[in-house]
């Protein structure tokens, strides 16, 4: 469930807004960041850094 909510974080954030994927996964209690963008790549087919500036 997390790493949908965080998906969602991703996609609404803004970069302008100084919007982070370390910001979002801490939020969604994700630690350390590397494991989440592993989960996230695995989960979604690309790294949750693409997905914040898409």
């Amino acid at each position: 469930m997390r790493p949908h909510h965080a998906h969602q974080d991703l996609r609404a954030a803004d970069p302008a807004r100084d919007d982070s994927v370390a910001a979002i996964a801490a939020r969604w209690g994700f630690a350390p960041h590397g494991r989440f963008s592993a989960l996230y790549r695995r989960e979604f087919g690309r790294s949750p850094g693409t997905t914040l500036h898409s």
